[in-house]
Formats: C-alpha cells, sequence, structure tokens
C-alpha cells in the first residue's frame, strides 16, 4: 500500500514538473531577459566561463536536484495534497456536526500533514531522482498515460476544493 502511494505522487510529482520543464522551454522562446545575453560584455563573460545565458538560466531552472523547477514541483504537488487533505477534513467535520471550530488550526494541521506526506514519501533521501530516472524510461505512451492520470488527479482535486466550500460550518 505504501509503495502504491509513494509510486502514485512520484507519478505525480514527475508530471508536474515535466509539465514545468516543457513551460519553461516555451518561455526561452519569448523570453526578453535573453537578450541581455547579446550585449557584447555579458556574452563575453559568459563565454570566458564556458556557457551562455541561456544554458545559465536553463541549468538554474531544470536541474533535478536544486532547479527551481523541481521547487515548484514540489510545492504544487504538497498544495495538491494539502487541497485533499483538507477537503476530507471538512467532510469529516460536517458529518460529525461540526466538532471542530473554523480556525487557523486544523488549517495548520492539514498544511503539516500535507508537507510530511511529500517529504516522506518524495523526497525524502532524493526518493524523485530514482523515479525520475525511471520514468525517463518508459515508453511515450506510457509517460502520457501517466500525464492524463495526473491530469485528471490535478482537475479533481480542483473540483473537490471547490466542492469543499459548501462544505464549511454556517457562518455564526
Amino acid at each position: 500500500m505504501m509503495a502504491k502511494i509513494e509510486l502514485w505522487l512520484n507519478i505525480v510529482h514527475y508530471c508536474i514538473y515535466k509539465m514545468d520543464y516543457k513551460i519553461h522551454l516555451l518561455s526561452n522562446k519569448i523570453n526578453p531577459f535573453l537578450l541581455i545575453g547579446k550585449i557584447p560584455s555579458v556574452e563575453r563573460n559568459f563565454r570566458e566561463q564556458g556557457t551562455s545565458l541561456k544554458e545559465f538560466g536553463n541549468k538554474f531552472w531544470t536541474d533535478r536536484r536544486y532547479g527551481f523547477g523541481i521547487m515548484i514541483s514540489g510545492a504544487a504537488l504538497t498544495v495538491f495534497l494539502f487541497f485533499v487533505i483538507w477537503a476530507s477534513f471538512l467532510f469529516v467535520n460536517r458529518l460529525l456536526g461540526y466538532p471542530l471550530n473554523f480556525s487557523w488550526h486544523p488549517f495548520v494541521f492539514c498544511f503539516a500533514w500535507a508537507y510530511f506526506i511529500s517529504y516522506l514519501f518524495v523526497f525524502q533521501n532524493e526518493k524523485y531522482i530514482k523515479y525520475f530516472k525511471k520514468f525517463d524510461k518508459r515508453s511515450k505512451q506510457e509517460k502520457r498515460k501517466y500525464g492524463v492520470l495526473s491530469l485528471a488527479f490535478v482537475a479533481s482535486t480542483i473540483a473537490l476544493v471547490i466542492y469543499s466550500f459548501s462544505l464549511l460550518p454556517p457562518l455564526p
């Protein structure tokens, strides 16, 4: 059971990372800041270092260990997990007749659980890198299938959050 949860969380994380990676590559085509790299002195500095502004930006954004894209995909995964836990909390709270008042305590508790789950199953000992290597070797058809399933998870999470507004306790 835990291995399946770990696998699916890493699949969702991988798909979010790949989507962010593709958006980054697309934005490189229209990024006006890359024009700074065309300034002769800047270009010369990068050439002396054996790189270019575009390569530096790509390394900064897409590095799988410390890149900005991995931070964004990890944060997105944690937020989606938070939404699922929060909606579940609201549902149980409503079934029990609102024994817990609506305050910041359950909110923080749900966020802490979401962070703990994503850390335990994805980020502890950098498990996601092992999974990323495994997923990169999969066929395009399998990647597409997992992408559709991840999109379905994200869409259903958003729908669940919208529905959860009806589960909020009545105002006093």
